[in-house]
């Protein structure tokens, strides 16, 4: 006999990133504060051993017998100082581990308005990730800087991918300035590449004759040299990245 299928049962989304948040919040059980510029964070070292390999060594691999005697006998907060970060960057950087995703918009964007992209917060936190070895972050923070590239902007984004192994981000920058280059060589971060970074100026043009392949294959109109050579848009605009 054929009996009719039950009703479906919908599981709702996981919500251990608040319930661990909650942990951060309340700080029951924390056995490790963090001194950063003065202020302090307090945290639970399994919970960052777990999340980032950076901290699992710094917690457990490089722990010897004696220590872990030590720690049998005793109940003292373990304190580390933190001596190359903004506080408010060490603090993303918990809300991430516990939370596992971005602090809020607005809270990122607050710091993107007339400064350099080294110096925002998303900048700051993606070095953060590279250094803490959280990838998942960094994928976050190149994910957010991706969807605001701009001719203005893309060479020092690019130099910012570049130096925290951001890959995504990097080849998004590539071919974002190859297929804006009239533009891009007008600006102060092209500039900056010229001077700091002229290896990145090199794969910008390799990403070119890969665009003009594309370009004489696809039937394009103008070629990228032609934009060159034509003096190019030089708004500062933003063009949708094509992944």
């Amino acid at each position: 006999m054929d009996y009719s299928r039950p009703h479906s049962i919908e599981v709702p989304d996981s919500d251990i990133g608040y319930h661990f948040g909650t942990l951060l919040d309340s700080q029951e059980g924390v056995d490790v504060i963090f001194s950063v510029a003065g202020e302090k964070f307090h945290a639970h070292s399994l919970v960052l051993a777990a999340r980032s390999s950076f901290f699992r060594s710094e917690f457990l691999d490089q722990e010897s017998d004696e220590d872990k005697n030590e720690s049998d006998t005793t109940d003292e907060i373990k304190e580390i100082v933190i001596d190359d970060m903004d506080p408010k960057v060490f603090k993303a950087v918990l809300h991430f581990v516990y939370r596992d995703n971005l602090v809020d918009d607005d809270e990122l964007s607050a710091s993107s308005s007339d400064c350099s992209i080294f110096d925002t917060l998303a900048g700051k936190l993606m070095a953060a990730a590279d250094k803490y070895e959280l990838p998942r972050l960094r994928l976050l923070c190149e994910s957010y800087l991706c969807k605001h590239i701009s001719v203005n902007s893309v060479a020092t984004t690019l130099a910012l991918a570049d130096r925290h192994h951001a890959t995504e981000l990097k080849s998004v920058c590539l071919k974002f300035a190859a297929e804006n280059l009239s533009a891009v060589i007008r600006t102060e971060g092209f500039d900056y590449l010229k001077d700091n970074c002229p290896s990145l100026q090199s794969e910008i043009l390799r990403t070119v004759a890969g665009c003009e392949e594309e370009c004489s294959s696809g039937g394009k109109s103008q070629s990228v040299w032609g934009q060159l050579s034509d003096g190019g848009d030089t708004n500062d605009r933003r063009v949708r990245p094509r992944i």
